[in-house]
């Protein structure tokens, strides 16, 4: 995970992938909220 200014890049290793349920999207979503609040993106 790289984080620079507002920018978050998640890169996974060559030919890995992630199946998410409908939950887990959401926590997701949720977690990437707070750290962009704690870092101060707009």
């Amino acid at each position: 995970m790289l984080v620079e200014d507002d920018l978050v890049l998640l890169v996974p290793p060559p030919g890995a992938s992630a199946v998410l349920s409908a939950q887990q999207t959401r926590s997701l979503g949720v977690v990437l909220a707070e750290v962009a609040e704690r870092v101060g993106a707009p």
